[in-house]
């Protein structure tokens, strides 16, 4: 049996072909691997630079927002354990604040003084004869605080007078002594009153 070459190459030439069809272009999917990774490539950055990187940038915002937030929430904690604290000492010297007040005036306030050096004269049982008050002090020391003299002149016995002096220095209203005398008038017989003469300063704050 005779065979057509000619033909025979043909046929075996389309069969090539149609196999060849099977397969794909490699110069063509490479091609797509290498534009798919560059396009990867250009997302990301896009999405790094206009997505990412302001949401980094919100999140270090707000650590850092969160961080100040608790250190003044600490302090404003911290303040109001120290008031607490003050209030609960104010409460306990509350009741001596009226003694404290009355130990140094905001005012001279010599009238009342001099009352209760008339109170304390009775309750020592010495005489009062006579109460001088004297020129406030301009230039005080410490600043802030006054202080004006004062001068008591009286009789009585010993004990009397010691009494006396004693009452004065417990006197609520802060009081200095600048001197003290006690003789006995040297017309007098040695068993009359003794006399007293008590000069100090008693202090205001203005």
């Amino acid at each position: 049996m005779k065979i057509d070459v000619r033909n025979n190459k043909i046929l075996k030439d389309l069969q090539k072909n149609k196999y060849l069809q099977l397969f794909p272009d490699f110069k063509q999917e490479k091609v797509k691997k290498v534009t798919s990774f560059a396009l990867t490539l250009v997302a990301l950055s896009f999405f790094g630079l206009f997505a990412i990187n302001p949401t980094l940038s919100t999140i270090t915002k707000l650590r850092k927002e969160l961080d100040d937030d608790k250190y003044t929430d600490q302090q404003l904690q911290n303040k109001i354990n120290n008031l607490s604290n003050l209030q609960q000492e104010y409460s306990l010297i509350q009741k001596d604040l009226t003694d404290i007040y009355s130990a140094i005036p905001d005012t001279p306030d010599s009238a009342k003084f001099i009352a209760q050096i008339k109170a304390i004269g009775a309750q020592s049982g010495m005489t009062i004869e006579q109460i001088q008050i004297y020129q406030v002090e301009m230039n005080p020391k410490p600043a802030d605080f006054f202080s004006y003299n004062f001068s008591v002149s009286g009789q009585g016995n010993y004990d009397q007078i010691l009494n006396f002096i004693s009452l004065v220095n417990k006197t609520k209203r802060i009081t200095t002594q600048d001197s003290i005398s006690i003789f006995h008038n040297q017309s007098d017989d040695i068993s009359s009153p003794l006399r007293l003469t008590f000069r100090g300063n008693v202090y205001f704050k203005k």
